[in-house]
């Protein structure tokens, strides 16, 4: 549990996707305090506008109180001298009426209005909700943030309407700004549309889209690197080399030594090969020349009388012995160096393993069929692995050959090839004595050989049979395990990796 949350804290992956949450989530809170700051920014405004609307409305009255009754000349002329700067004023006006309310007049506005346009203007401020926003006790005041399209078709925004009374009637003091000259202000806008926030989105878009290019290059040159090293170890991309597949130029140096290391590997194992078969031929030459000498050494002992001959028969017994011995000794050293060749290049093609074990099994019943012993074999076709057929063979010839010295006169030695669940699944069992706990442990370890008291098959053993079997299998991708089986006899599994011919 622990070594897994480890491991995920280092993935370049999680890393990767914590950024992109980090990026995510960062916006949204920004934008959360930065819009609720220029709505307190909005407010301030809009009450600093209702403040000049109040204090607007407040001279007004005092010069409109002074009216003895409703006049538009004077009404217009108290508005006039008031000179208002920098903001539109429209004035209404609700008379005092007995018996019931009147309507509401546009009397004055700064700047002056042509009379052929107070009425549409009194139409677009009605269409606009300034009508009803006057309060019906001409009381109190409120702050808007409403887009009015006047009569001459200007934008302008409605900041204030501050309603007050006097003896001729109810008053209203309309203040509103040019649109135009707002252009650029929150208040004519969203906080979203505002420039700024543009700019830092699209700062930022550009940081987001940076940092996941490079983490996300990164991060996918490095799968590419890993899909070439698979295909290099199942023999595929040996003619690419890894500077080809690279696209991040400061792993270049990485990828040199990569392309350094197979190119070593390649030229160490064609070296095992070599110098495996020069050996081979370097000594038997000279042992083969050993037991040709041998033969008229033979008969020359056998034609010689006395005590002599005794003891020449047993040197040449002790001779003939070595050599069988030395001749057996050079193979297996053979053997070493092609398996430690194929441990650094292992090679990698489709091979019917279904095939190949039957193949085999046809020249070993033959060989065994003097001593008794039976071959059985239950093999599904088509089981397809991925390896080299040299390799294979000396994995089934060395478990086969370990099974039939173990096995007694009259015993059946049984193979079985199935395929399920991805694997490809070889069993070969035997009727021997088994193993002891001790030595099954230890069975594919190297040098370790345990035989029977007197070995059917008579040739030597060096203990390295089954260590290059779980070599070669391990080589392929594989497992191979030992386990006595419960009517006696060893069973021997070996599992591989399926692929496909083709």
């Amino acid at each position: 549990m622990a070594e897994g949350v480890s491991r995920a804290a280092r993935s370049l992956a999680a890393r990767l996707a914590l950024v992109a949450v980090a990026f995510a989530a960062v916006p949204a809170i920004l934008y959360g305090e930065f819009s609720a700051a220029e709505g307190v920014k909005q407010n301030l405004l809009l009450s600093r506008l209702q403040v000049e609307g109040q204090m607007l409305a407040r001279g007004l009255s005092l010069g409109l109180s002074r009216l003895p009754k409703a006049s538009v000349i004077a009404a217009r002329q108290v508005l006039a001298d008031l000179e208002p700067q920098g903001v539109n004023v429209r004035l209404l006006l609700r008379p005092a009426r007995r018996g019931g309310e009147g309507p509401l007049y546009l009397v004055g506005a700064v700047p002056p209005l042509p009379p052929e346009a107070v009425e549409a203007e009194r139409e677009r401020l009605g269409m606009a909700g300034v009508l009803k926003a006057v309060p019906d006790s001409c009381q109190g005041g409120r702050a808007l943030n409403l887009h009015y399209t006047t009569a001459s078709g200007a934008d302008e925004v409605l900041t204030a309407i501050v309603p007050f009374t006097t003896p001729v009637g109810c008053w209203a003091v309309v203040t509103s700004q040019s649109a135009a000259e707002l252009a650029g202000s929150f208040v004519d806008r969203p906080y979203w549309k505002s420039p700024e926030v543009h700019i830092a989105a699209a700062v930022y878009a550009l940081l987001v889209v940076l940092v996941l290019t490079v983490f996300g290059g990164l991060w996918l040159n490095l799968r590419r690197l890993g899909r070439q090293a698979r295909r290099v170890a199942e023999g595929h991309g040996g003619a690419v080399p890894f500077a080809k597949v690279n696209r991040v130029p400061e792993l270049d140096g990485v990828v040199r030594e990569l392309d350094e290391m197979v190119g070593n590997l390649r030229a160490t194992a064609d070296a095992f090969r070599f110098a495996a078969e020069e050996n081979a031929h370097a000594f038997k030459t000279p042992i083969a020349t050993i037991a040709q000498a041998v033969e008229p050494l033979r008969r020359t002992v056998e034609g010689v009388a006395g005590q002599g001959r005794e003891g020449a028969s047993r040197s040449l017994q002790l001779i003939e012995a070595a050599v069988e011995r030395l001749d057996a000794l050079v193979a297996a050293s053979r053997r070493l160096d092609q398996v430690n060749a194929d441990l650094v290049r292992p090679p990698r093609q489709p091979v019917d393993l279904s095939q190949l074990v039957a193949a085999l099994l046809a020249s070993y019943t033959e060989a065994v069929a003097d001593r008794g012993i039976a071959i059985e074999h239950h093999v599904t076709p088509g089981c397809v692995v991925r390896a080299g057929v040299e390799l294979l063979e000396t994995v089934i010839e060395n478990i086969l050959e370990n099974a039939i010295s173990f096995s007694p006169a009259g015993g059946t030695v049984t193979v079985t090839v199935a395929r399920g669940d991805g694997r490809v699944v070889m069993a070969i069992d035997d009727r021997g004595p088994g193993a002891p706990e001790d030595v099954l442990e230890r069975m594919f370890e190297r040098y370790v050989s345990h035989r029977p008291a007197a070995d059917p098959s008579g040739a030597p053993h060096f203990g390295i049979g089954l260590w290059i079997v779980r070599r070669n299998v391990a080589a392929i991708g594989g497992t191979v395990e030992a386990r006595n089986r419960d009517h006696g006899g060893l069973r021997v599994t070996v599992t591989l990796p399926a692929a496909h011919l083709g």
